[in-house]
């Protein structure tokens, strides 16, 4: 039987936590507790410092989202084979699987898509990087200065052609660009299926959902398998605390939808202490979150 795009990117996450995970829980307790919980590194202290990979270590998460930066003195950063591999030694050393890459804002000039396609390069760059550390899904914030009018017939053609092309090297490279946006359910599915490619995705947020369009509840069945990725957060307060939205009923929506992928907390430190504001909210997450069989 021929195997989809979809279900190929699906195997290559699969694959790449069978070996990272296994070695982190033992090969039975791997294939029994599959949750896979990670973290941004931004919230670990600082965006693109590979010193946070072990801090993600000691929390006790199963993986990082690391940032591709663009620093004001025009060094590569990550996008240097010399910093790709620095991250890579630091994720075997410590048992920690880089889960995601997230794309920094490269200045005002340069970010939204649809206004200034030299971003797209920007893109390409990511998705090689990304492919050189073995992880599978780019975080690509399209808000703030980058959000999408949808009613801006241009706009919205401009985005869809350029990311019509990014995408034939997304899956030549394996890898999916997960849209972050605030847009609804509705227009994020308009939106991708007019791009037409299993490698352009949405990187889910419940929370600018909630703060800029409207309550989540029951758009993570609408997406279903469009959503390759997923942040977890709470503002300012700690997971275990009551926030504007209903975690427990959203772990369930997740649930539901045979959603599979990585749990990534973008969780702040109220008390100052990042190890241990952080290993709290891990354990609500694994307490709440479940993975369908």
């Amino acid at each position: 039987m021929e195997t989809n795009r979809r279900d190929f990117v699906k195997g290559v996450a699969a694959g790449i936590f069978c070996t990272t995970g296994a070695a982190l829980l033992g090969a039975d307790e791997a294939q029994s507790s599959p949750l896979r919980v990670g973290m941004t590194d931004w919230d670990l202290g600082e965006r693109g410092n590979v010193a946070k990979v072990a801090l993600a270590r000691q929390i006790g998460l199963d993986g990082i989202q690391v940032s591709l930066i663009f620093p004001e003195d025009g060094s590569l950063h990550l996008r240097s084979p010399k910093v790709q591999e620095e991250y890579k030694k630091a994720a075997l050393a410590n048992g920690v699987q880089i889960c995601s890459l997230a794309i920094g804002s490269p200045g005002k000039t340069r970010m939204p898509l649809h206004t200034h396609p030299a971003a797209a390069i920007l893109l390409v760059e990511a998705i090689e990087v990304a492919r050189n550390l073995g992880t599978n899904d780019i975080l690509y914030p399209v808000l703030g200065n980058s959000h999408i009018n949808v009613e801006n017939k241009a706009e919205v053609q401009i985005f869809v052609a350029l990311m019509k092309e990014v995408a034939r090297h997304a899956e030549q490279a394996g890898v999916v660009i997960s849209l972050e946006d605030w847009l609804s359910a509705e227009d994020n599915m308009r939106l991708l299926d007019a791009i037409g490619s299993d490698y352009v995705g949405v990187y889910y947020d419940p929370a600018n959902v909630k703060a800029k369009v409207h309550d989540p509840y029951g758009e993570i069945k609408l997406l279903g398998k469009r959503i390759h990725q997923a942040h977890v957060k709470n503002g300012k307060i700690l997971m275990t605390e009551k926030g504007v939205l209903d975690w427990p009923r959203l772990a369930e929506e997740f649930y539901e939808a045979g959603y599979k992928g990585w749990y990534v907390m973008e969780t702040s430190s109220p008390s100052g202490d990042v190890l241990k504001d952080s290993r709290e909210n891990l354990g609500f997450v694994r307490r709440t979150f479940k993975m369908p069989a």
